[in-house]
């Protein structure tokens, strides 16, 4: 990497840009509306200066807190770089849907309280909604652009907080983590070392900017004196195609984005062939933020290929926002790789037995590479203990990109240093006593690179026996040959019969069209007897947009629990 890894933080990086390269390209701004915008350096940086002087001007000081609640857009960048070059600390997150405003203020007005924002920074189309619903000043971008003033220098250290992010809340309430200027540093140049990053290299996002994968996007591109081509998420969603259609155009090289994300592309490839794409270019294609399918990888290969799209670019990769970001990516020299092992044992016993593709009993696990440079990893029992390599057990990361903590849950006492490596919660509950940050996160190790399997809060734990519902759900997706993203979520429930838990499947509607729901669950049901010796499974039939997401998309497996009993509630109430 070019920049000097010693450098504070990215604001510094931005102005060492300005002062060499100010005409340089560092962003190409794609906005909801569709037109594009260039940025500078020098442009990037009188806009970050603005601002920074523009909220000490309105009374927010170093450490201060702001809650941003805007679209992907120059008035964002501006913003958010603004925050960081006045040691401000943004806490960026989703835009509302009309038609819950409600539920979405009441949400707000906790994350602020929590937060201890001072104010809330909103685009003009939400400024009216959301003023009168929270307990502090919405302001728009436009009333922090005042009359051009000396910024001086960044207030940030490389100590200081560069922002808070909300964790995914897939598996409960959604917790802040407290990410450190140091911590971005040490994560984008890790990053950059482990996919061999270089200055010819150019960065295509439409990622949300309230999600890590996104967010942290920009300080990689800064920090690597990049260009980055950034758009509006809006843009993805109404045609996933054009994310494509941008790395074509402007050469990208480098393009994150969750599996999601290549599902969509490759179903509507199907539907309706693209055409005059050149994906050639595409280096570093990072998948992660939930579980990686194999068979989606194998999909959008298959239909992209034939645009140039290098065998060696899918890239499956590991991280959480407790680690700033990226934790292990694989090579990306080689093709991504899968681990086949028996199912039974994988997911029953914990153990990683390689079988034979031809094997019925193999289930695929994604490979997602080798721990950052500079970081280390282990996979341990549950007493901390490190195990052998292809057992399961909670991944544990330690390293420069760890953070030091969540910020105090309500009721906590409140802070008063912001630069105390406290976390306002019990130490042994996030790392162990030699630093190492307790994931909660299932994997095996195995020649060196890190396989995950699930979550150790989501285990399924039948007549003694532990399951992992990852696992579960690959495999029935497997068998039935799905081809939908997340369309089957394991659950267990205690029977109170028998006083163990009971499988309970949720399965998407569209699975079953054109064939009988009966017929597919009794083939579930054999197959998951096979297998697992696994029986008694209960069927849930809902419609997609009944599974409980996170903001990232995310299946938060504690709603669909809550889903499935309330079900069974029900039930019982009408028998």
């Amino acid at each position: 990497m070019t920049a000097d890894y010693r450098s504070a933080t990215v604001i510094d990086a931005l102005l060492d840009s300005a002062a060499r390269n100010p005409d340089g390209l560092a962003f190409r701004v794609v906005e909801r509306s569709g037109e594009e915008f260039e940025l500078s350096y020098a442009d990037t940086c009188r806009m970050a200066g603005r601002t920074a002087a523009a909220l000490a001007a309105n009374g927010l000081d170093e450490a201060g807190r702001v809650v941003v609640v805007m679209p992907t857009s120059r008035d964002f960048l501006a913003t958010y770089l603004g925050c960081l070059y006045a040691g401000v600390v943004p806490i960026i997150t989703a835009e509302p849907a009309q038609a819950r405003i409600d539920d979405y203020a009441a949400n707000l007005r906790g994350l602020v309280e929590h937060c201890q924002a001072a104010r809330v920074i909103t685009s003009r189309d939400w400024e009216a909604t959301l003023a009168p619903l929270l307990p502090v000043p919405v302001v728009t971008p436009g009333a922090l652009n005042g009359a051009p003033a000396d910024p001086g220098p960044p207030r940030a250290r490389a100590s200081s907080l560069a922002h808070l992010q909300a964790t995914s809340g897939s598996t409960g309430s959604p917790k802040v983590a407290r990410i450190r200027h140091c911590n971005l540093v040490a994560n984008v140049h890790a990053i950059e070392a482990a996919i061999e990053g270089d200055s010819g290299d150019s960065l295509v996002s439409w990622l949300p900017m309230f999600h890590d994968m996104g967010l942290v996007g920009i300080s990689y591109a800064l920090y690597g004196r990049i260009p980055m081509i950034i758009s509006d998420p809006i843009n993805f969603l109404r045609n996933p195609i054009t994310w494509l259609h941008w790395i074509s155009r402007y050469r990208g090289t480098l393009s994150p984005a969750p599996n999601a994300a290549f599902h969509m592309c490759a179903r509507v490839a199907k539907r309706r062939q693209p055409e005059d794409l050149d994906l050639s270019s595409w280096r570093v294609a990072l998948c992660g933020a939930e579980p990686v399918r194999e068979s989606t990888m194998a999909e959008f290969q298959a239909a992209f290929g034939r645009f140039g799209l290098p065998e060696t670019t899918l890239r499956p990769v590991y991280g959480l926002a407790e680690a700033t970001l990226a934790v292990a990516i694989s090579e990306t020299t080689r093709r991504y790789a899968v681990d086949l092992v028996d199912a039974g044992a994988l997911a029953a016993r914990g153990r990683a037995e390689p079988r034979p593709a031809a094997d019925p009993s193999a289930t695929s696990v994604m490979c997602v590479g080798a721990v950052l440079p500079g970081h280390h990893l282990r996979v341990v029992d549950e007493n901390g203990e490190p195990l052998p390599e292809r057992v399961i057990g909670e991944i544990e990361v330690c390293g420069p990109s760890v953070i030091d903590g969540y910020l105090p849950t309500p009721g906590e006492p409140p802070r008063t240093d912001d630069n105390d490596a406290g976390d306002g919660q019990d130490d042994g509950e996030f790392t162990r006593p030699d630093g190492y940050l307790r994931t909660g996160d299932l994997g095996y190790q195995a020649g060196g690179k890190l396989y995950v399997t699930g979550r150790r809060k989501d285990i399924i734990i039948i007549a003694g026996r532990n399951y992992i519902p990852d696992q579960l759900e690959a495999f029935v997706e497997n068998m039935t040959g799905i081809r939908r993203v997340s369309a089957v979520v394991a659950v267990g429930i205690v029977d109170p019969l028998v006083q163990t838990e009971q499988l309970h499947l949720l399965l998407d509607t569209r699975i079953a069209e054109g064939r009988d729901r009966r017929a597919v669950s009794d083939r579930i049901s054999d197959a998951l007897a096979a297998a697992f010796g696994i029986g008694g499974v209960s069927y849930h039939w809902v419609s997609r947009p009944q599974l409980p997401r996170t903001t990232s998309g995310k299946i938060q497996r504690h709603l669909c629990r809550r889903l499935i009993e309330e079900r069974l509630a029900a039930s019982r109430r009408a028998a």
